[in-house]
């Protein structure tokens, strides 16, 4: 495993072309923006990434991520560890080629434009993102106005308390 692959930039087709694996450790500290969802970056990600053409010429990537960070419950606010197991199959199209009819085509891969200079880390980044919940939460908690205060009155009660006068 490398330290770090920030920065790492790939041709991919080649990268599909060779048989490329590349394996690492990525600290949640290095994704800007997973790190605004999280309540902390302490942690890392384990990312796996292998090419390959098929038997028909085409390209592939295997994307595989796996980890646990810590996302920010709605509904309490608390830290709530989420399993990460992502495994992504992404079809490399080619300047030029088709791209596949999605109402034709199984959801088993997505396709992605082949670029000559392939970014990783948002690439890992933008997967983990789409892996998310939209609202993350325990399955059991409280909001934390529920326990703040202990009569439950609302903030608004003082409001009605001066309309009255």
């Amino acid at each position: 495993m490398s330290d770090s692959i920030a920065g790492t930039v790939l041709d991919c087709l080649e990268f599909a072309r060779n048989g490329g694996v590349l394996e690492c450790s990525i600290g949640l500290d290095e994704l800007p923006r997973l790190a605004d969802l999280l309540t902390t970056t302490a942690g890392f990600l384990s990312v796996r990434l292998e090419g390959w053409r098929d038997d028909a010429g085409k390209s592939w990537l295997q994307l595989d991520i796996t980890g646990e960070p810590v996302l920010c419950c709605q509904r309490c606010l608390g830290g709530v560890e989420f399993p990460l197991r992502i495994s992504s199959r992404l079809q490399l199209i080619a300047s030029g080629e088709d791209w596949p009819d999605d109402d034709l085509v199984d959801d088993s891969a997505d396709a992605i434009a082949a670029e000559t200079a392939l970014a990783v880390l948002p690439l890992i980044e933008d997967e983990v993102l789409l892996a998310l919940p939209i609202a993350p939460r325990h399955e059991q908690c409280e909001s934390p106005s529920a326990n703040a205060s202990g009569q439950g009155s609302s903030p608004f009660a003082a409001l009605a308390a001066l309309k009255k006068h």
